[in-house]
């Protein structure tokens, strides 16, 4: 909580009044159908208006530290304090859900990938092999030995790799 300078003024300094205040109660836990951004903005603007009404109080007490009221004031601005850090922390539980449905989410999508990886490195095995064997037969067909014994050290190769 900061202290604010008090503003110079002839006014008579401000008066709390003697009945306390309701304090609104903390939202609800999000549900499926509430939007979590909208309901985390609400808490923390809670939280912030908490904080604000407690540095209030605060400066009440401070610029009238004989004022018949000062406990009072003392006991609401805890009171509101309080509240504001249970409403931060509540703020705060709720993000860090949304961030752990997002690293499942990113998790989620990094295993699709290596599936898809996997599979594209086996579409180029096959293709590797084919093409090897390809070579092979084409060097058949001419009759060439050097390109024979080329083409059949590339299968085995192509083999080696698509079982790797």
């Amino acid at each position: 909580m900061t202290a604010q300078k008090p503003a110079a003024s002839n006014a008579a300094a401000p008066s709390v009044p003697s009945a306390m205040p309701a304090i609104p109660e903390m939202p609800a836990a999000p549900s499926a159908d509430v939007d979590t951004d909208a309901q985390i903005a609400a808490t923390l603007a809670l939280a912030d208006t908490a904080g604000r009404s407690s540095t209030v109080l605060f400066n009440y007490r401070r610029d009238n530290p004989d004022a018949p009221d000062a406990a009072q004031a003392l006991n609401l601005e805890m009171v509101l304090d309080r509240r504001a850090i249970d409403l931060r922390t509540q703020a705060i539980r709720m993000l860090g859900a949304q961030v752990a449905d997002a690293i499942a989410q990113m998790h989620d999508a990094a295993v699709q990938v290596d599936d898809f990886l996997a599979g594209v490195k086996a579409t180029e095995a096959r293709l590797t092999l084919a093409s090897a064997v390809i070579a092979l037969a084409a060097a058949a067909l001419v009759g060439d030995a050097d390109g024979i014994l080329t083409a059949v050290l590339g299968v085995h190769d192509a083999l080696k790799k698509a079982q790797a």
